[in-house]
């Protein structure tokens, strides 16, 4: 049997999330809440349980605009997702009990295609590897924070120095007062990509709404150099996990120690507020960007793979409505 819950009854949601011991920003109503204005639609979450273990599957389903009114899609949000399960007998009869039973609300809802971007700290893709189709977008990285001071003495005293010298100050931001300049460096290092599908451009709607919707769960904050914000980053937080969310640097900063400089004086500020991880997350292997093989260069722990999913649920009319070529999937779910 399955249950879909909307998004106006938080209570239930939460609930649910709690029996599945979820505390991960990106599954809550208040992140979907920012997420659908990169994705509006309707946000839901399908709640499926039988003899064999219980699933949880938040998504945002979206209307196709075309000639053919009356069909949609599902996308996860920007950033990580997918299902996740809670086994009491069989993992494999649950996940296919509940792919079946997924199929079928999909077929009654005129649900024709799927988006998924799964989340590379549940390890959730792996579960449906014999069902889908899952296409490994990167390696991303983490920090475990309680490890930080076994980092050598020397090597902590060279990047005081180093820090020092280039003249790099951290400083934690207000993430209102200081969004608009967040925004500068954002929107410049998005045209930095020459690839950067138009999806990334995200308007101040959606910042303000981040903002309004996570509260106390969103951080920001800003490498200087000669008292010029040069880089930032803001990070969301909730449980254990600090999450890189979205950064920006002016271009000539990006090779500088500052991106550096900011990411450790995030994963310092998180220890010291009793968080264990900070997941840094990467980028897509086509970027060009030098900050994958900084973070790779910071990361206690083990890379964890990024992987995304599209199935399509009706091929006929998907066909018809929908020319969409697998690297245009990647372009628009890969994440930022």
């Amino acid at each position: 049997m399955y249950e879909v819950v909307a998004i106006h009854d938080h209570m239930r949601w939460q609930k649910i999330l709690d029996l599945f011991q979820v505390t991960d920003i990106y599954y809550t109503s208040q992140y979907f809440l920012s997420a659908m204005k990169l994705d509006p639609g309707e946000s839901m979450m399908f709640y499926y349980n039988d003899e064999e273990g219980e699933v949880v599957y938040p998504f945002i389903k979206r209307r196709i605009e075309n000639d053919a009114p009356g069909y949609f899609d599902i996308t996860t949000p920007f950033g990580y997702g997918g299902p996740l399960l809670k086994t009491k007998n069989n993992a494999s009869k649950l996940t296919a009990n509940f792919l079946h039973e997924f199929s079928a609300f999909c077929e009654k809802e005129k649900i024709i295609a799927e988006f998924i971007r799964f989340h590379p700290l549940k390890n959730n893709a792996l579960i449906f590897e014999k069902q889908l189709k899952l296409l490994p977008m990167y390696e991303t990285f983490a920090i475990k924070l309680d490890l930080q001071d076994q980092q050598p003495k020397e090597q902590e005293d060279k990047n005081e120095r180093s820090n020092g010298e280039n003249g790099v100050v951290i400083k934690k931001l207000g993430t209102v007062r200081h969004m608009f300049e967040f925004l500068v460096l954002y929107y410049s290092t998005v045209r930095r990509r020459e690839d950067a599908d138009s999806y990334y451009f995200f308007t101040n709607d959606y910042f303000e709404t981040l903002i309004s919707s996570l509260g106390p769960n969103l951080h920001l904050f800003g490498a200087y150099c000669e008292n010029k914000l040069v880089s930032a980053c803001y990070v969301l937080t909730m449980g254990d996990t600090i999450y890189h969310h979205l950064d920006g640097s002016l271009e000539e900063a990006e090779d500088s120690n500052a991106m550096k400089a900011l990411l450790l004086k995030i994963a310092e500020w998180g220890k010291e507020n009793s968080f264990t991880f900070f997941h840094l997350g990467s980028d897509f292997k086509g970027e060009g960007r030098n900050i994958s093989g900084l973070k790779k260069g910071i990361a206690n722990q083990e890379p964890s793979t990024f992987y995304i999913c599209e199935k399509v649920h009706d091929t006929s009319i998907y066909k018809k409505l929908i020319s969409i070529e697998e690297i245009d999937v990647i372009k628009r779910y890969r994440n930022v």
